[in-house]
């Protein structure tokens, strides 16, 4: 009996999502790293984007039991990485460089907010996996 509890859509989702938390922290950082160099522009990976490329609606959607429920989606696998782009209208230094300390420390910390909360996640579907590992031990 084949079992997909690591390669069901919800592992899927989550580590695509965890793989776009590392572009995001790679940009990041490489702001970072470029904060006192002359004519270095801001990059930055659109979160939004982000969520629509991974989020469309489901080819068989999760039924709704009332009017009010949101329409759902689902996650779309094999999504192309988000292209990484200049960001315009940031103050600029005489020097050229926009690089701004404190909002490149606020993505850094919406990042590894993002971060925690999927290891969160997985934390729990993995332990509802050794849950039912260990009640179905025969004694």
């Amino acid at each position: 009996m084949k079992v997909g509890f690591l390669n069901d859509d919800t592992m899927q989702g989550m580590g695509n999502y965890l793989g776009r938390l590392s572009q995001r922290q790679q940009v990041v950082a490489s702001n970072l790293a470029n904060i006192d160099t002359p004519g270095y522009r801001t990059q930055e990976v659109s979160f939004h984007a982000t969520m629509q490329e991974l989020l469309t609606d489901s080819p068989a959607p999760m039924r709704t039991t009332r009017p009010e429920h949101q329409a759902m989606t689902t996650v779309l696998f094999g999504a192309s990485a988000p292209p990484v782009f200049e960001v315009n209208g940031l103050t600029q230094r005489p020097d050229g460089n926009n690089v701004d300390l404190d909002r490149e420390m606020l993505k850094l910390g919406e990042t590894s907010f993002g971060y925690s909360m999927i290891v969160q996640l997985l934390r729990v579907k993995f332990r509802t996996l050794a849950s039912s590992i260990n009640e179905g031990r025969m004694g």
